[in-house]
């Protein structure tokens, strides 16, 4: 009997002990689907905790991510894994000095010879690296092929036809194109994005980028100016727009109550969901059109969907950090992802094609390749997410709001953005931008 209890007490010790070892790392998630959260777990997190038993990864969604991040960032608290959806976001914190180093991890991991310099770069707040893009994406278009095929319309090129194909669709009493920012505001900068890199093209992107070209100059206004009138003719009425998220808006494709997403490679991850894709009809996708004759096509406006990075806050940084690089070095994970949770992780790291899964959706694999070809081509745009610094980017969402409602003009939108933006040029916290080829 004394035997028993030394054993137990020695057992209950060793579980204490084990217990105090434990190490936990949080991460906050944007709101995703209960299959997307296991695959992650299973693909991502499962992989790390079984070479690494002293240590939990937790991962929690969290309803309005930007807004709850923010507050507990600020505030000295939040998750170890820090996830925003954009350099702009990350460069923001890591001039707060709220973010931890990555140089170090990259470095020793090798991920500074894989990942593009182009994505690393990005991520360099006064020469130190605080974020890794987690997906490369792109802007295009999916659309319900079925209905384009029922009724004989094709993909537009230019500007001409894009009118043609919206005005054509809304004689069906079809909403040529849905969307929605109930739960994600930035979504307005989406069609900025597309607007601005296929009315005023991607060289005068450039330039403005670089403080070369101001953000006033005629060019990007009548941007602005023609996505004004395009959005109040062919999206829903702004004050339905404020209340549509994904799962009301991806169905209303689905069942042909409107025709069009323009939307990112993140938009893959909901049309092969039955509950956003509840029918039968087909899906295909497309890069943008051209807006003026002078832009090509085609084209792609080439983003930073989302970053991670490590809390400066974090009670275990190297563990964190540990993680997050463990996440691109897991070429069989990520591999996986490209089917389990289409859209969302596409890592700017080479993952073999053995490791990815043969039955993936052939028009996510079109749009992936279409993507890398463009790219290498010097075919690409810019994302505002991406390339603007933190205070510009915001303008860049809020204030076009004012423009839908006629309370700004198109050239005091711009003259704001400009001013707001030579100010983060000036500072050094506008993410650079590589020569372009």
């Amino acid at each position: 009997m004394r035997k028993f209890f030394v054993t137990m007490i020695m057992l209950v010790l060793l579980a204490i002990l084990w217990a105090q070892n434990q190490i936990k790392i949080t991460w906050w998630y944007e709101e995703v689907t209960p299959e997307h959260l296991n695959a992650m777990i299973k693909d991502l997190v499962e992989p790390y905790e079984k070479t690494h038993p002293n240590v939990d990864v937790e991962i929690t969604v969290k309803t309005q991510l930007l807004e709850v991040l923010r507050a507990a960032i600020v505030a000295g608290k939040g998750p170890d894994i820090v996830m925003t959806m954009g350099p702009a976001e990350a460069n923001r914190y890591a001039k707060a000095g709220l973010l931890f180093p990555l140089d170090e991890y990259i470095r020793k991991s090798g991920l500074d010879k894989e990942i593009p310099s182009l994505f690393l770069e990005i991520g360099k707040v006064y020469g130190k690296i605080y974020s890794i893009p987690k997906t490369i994406e792109s802007m295009g278009i999916i659309y319900n092929k079925t209905l384009f095929e029922k009724n004989g319309w094709k993909i537009p090129k230019t500007r001409e036809e894009w009118v043609a194909l919206c005005e054509a669709i809304k004689k069906k009493g079809i909403i040529p194109v849905v969307a929605g920012n109930a739960n994600w505001r930035p979504t307005n900068e989406h069609f900025v994005t597309v607007y601005l890199n296929h009315y005023a093209g991607p060289e005068n992107v450039y330039k403005a980028l670089t403080g070369q070209m101001s953000w006033s100059d005629p060019v990007f206004v009548k941007a602005i100016e023609m996505f004004k009138n395009d959005f109040k003719k062919y999206w829903p009425e702004f004050s339905v727009y404020t209340t549509l998220a994904p799962e009301d808006f991806v169905p209303m494709v689905a069942t042909r109550q409107a025709a069009m997403l323009v939307i990112g490679t993140w938009g893959f991850q909901w049309v092969g969901d039955p509950a956003y894709w509840p029918s039968d009809d087909e899906w295909g996708w497309a890069p943008f059109p051209s807006l003026r004759d002078e832009v090509p096509y085609p084209i792609v406006d080439i983003g930073i969907g989302t970053t991670l990075s490590v809390n400066k806050s974090s009670k275990n940084p190297d563990v964190a950090a540990d993680f997050l690089i463990n996440i691109f070095t897991n070429k069989e994970g990520l591999g996986k992802l490209q089917k389990d949770f289409p859209g969302e992780w596409i890592a700017p790291v080479n993952i073999p094609s053995e490791a990815i899964p043969k039955d993936v959706d052939p028009v996510f694999v079109e749009h992936i390749q279409t993507q890398y070809k463009l790219l290498k081509e010097g075919k690409y745009g810019y994302t505002t997410w991406t390339f603007l610094g933190p205070e510009t980017w915001q303008w860049c969402y809020e204030g076009i709001e004012k423009v839908w409602l006629d309370e700004i003009t198109p050239e005091e939108y711009m003259k704001k953005w400009d001013e707001i933006f030579k100010k983060e040029f000036k500072e050094g916290i506008v993410p650079p931008v590589p020569p372009r080829k």
